[in-house]
């Protein structure tokens, strides 16, 4: 049986030290006028002594304005822009903005918490992907009270009244956390077309899955209850997919989308989006030890078989896996009796794409 990772050395490295190696920063971010940050939302969790510990990523990017890039890019797709309508067009050339900007290498990044009475946050210098994250300890507990999200900013340079804004999902220690894909289980793209994929992306309008918002929306008004997404879709993805989830009344949670420098790495393979999302689950698990965790996807990937093994491994964990039935194989095809060998058939359900009745969930 293969086991589910732990969170890498590396990262525990880049992330743990981070007390010791935060600088608590007076001065502003070394941004220029034509620099712009973009901030993944986290999650955040308390610890003694009054302090939390949250989770901030962000990347530094520049526009990118060079006539004709948007035109190489949907030629690179294999999208015809003249075959589609005005309003497909015009949401291309908003949905590939950010796939043609610049990373900025060597932006330090300051971070000021709104509600939070504690010094800014410096964060490390970006690298060559224009990426820093930083696992930050700040003293202090939200002024608002016991508020799910802490909101924070980027501290710019007096004069300059531009606004980057970002968030952490702050997670009770116990509770239920629904970890929930997103393509073809809670938004209509067609991943297993890859040109009905990219033409759902980028130029048509963002459809939800019947249901599923008010079933997501019961699911988080439990007490202690959060919920994080978790997509092999490419970070330059995330203003075009929390559109989605704010219009179509899904409730706020994390985003973990997967890093994207290229447009080469654009579509990731199968065992790319296997890594990203069992990486991702097993920070959650580790960070968060005493919750337990609904796992929501489709049968149009890998998810059953990702979940699947994250359930054995974890055994206690796990409250149940449902899987939206996107490929009507049935519950009792090969695929499943494999994938869910050994795992009580109680804890695993698949979902009618319809948006019919979910199942009664164990405790």
């Amino acid at each position: 049986m293969r086991r589910v990772p732990r969170p890498g050395a590396a990262t525990r490295r880049q992330w743990l030290g981070l007390a010791a190696s935060m600088a608590w920063a007076p001065a502003q971010a070394t941004l220029r006028d034509d620099e712009r940050v973009l901030f993944l939302p986290g999650t955040a969790r308390r610890l003694d002594a009054g302090r939390i510990e949250a989770d901030l990523h962000a990347w530094v990017y520049e526009p990118e304005r060079r006539p004709g890039l948007r035109t190489a890019f949907a030629r690179y797709l294999g999208l015809d822009q003249s075959a589609m309508s005005a309003a497909d067009r015009e949401r291309f050339r908003r949905r590939c903005g950010l796939f043609l900007a610049d990373s900025e290498r060597g932006k330090e990044v300051v971070v000021r918490f709104d509600a939070v009475p504690a010094q800014p946050v410096r964060l490390p210098a970006t690298d060559a992907a224009g990426r820093s994250r930083l696992r930050a300890v700040i003293d202090g507990a939200p002024r608002r009270g016991n508020t799910a999200h802490l909101d924070f900013h980027a501290v710019l340079a007096d004069g300059d009244t531009r606004r980057f804004a970002g968030r952490a999902l702050l997670v009770p220690p116990e509770g239920l956390s629904v970890v929930s894909d997103i393509d073809d289980t809670i938004k209509l793209t067609e991943v297993r077309d890859r040109r009905e994929m990219l033409l759902n992306t980028f130029a048509r309008p963002s459809r939800a899955a019947p249901g599923m918002a008010a079933r997501y929306r019961r699911l988080a008004a439990a007490p202690g209850a959060r919920v994080h997404y978790l997509s092999a879709s490419p970070m330059q993805l995330l203003p075009v997919l929390e559109d989605f989830l704010a219009a179509a009344g899904f409730p706020r949670g994390s985003l973990h989308l997967r890093e994207s420098t290229s447009w080469r790495s654009l579509v990731p393979g199968e065992g790319e989006s296997r890594a990203h999302k069992l990486g991702a689950i097993a920070q959650l698990l580790h960070d968060f030890p005493a919750r337990r965790f609904l796992f929501v996807g489709d049968s149009g990937e890998a998810d059953p078989e990702i979940y699947a093994e994250v359930a054995r491994a974890h055994p206690g964990r796990v409250q149940a896996i449902l899987i939206r039935d996107v490929t009507g194989e049935g519950r009792d095809a090969p695929r499943y009796r494999a994938a869910f060998e050994g795992i009580e058939p109680g804890r695993w359900h698949l979902l009618p794409p319809d948006g019919g009745a979910w199942p009664r969930l164990p405790a």
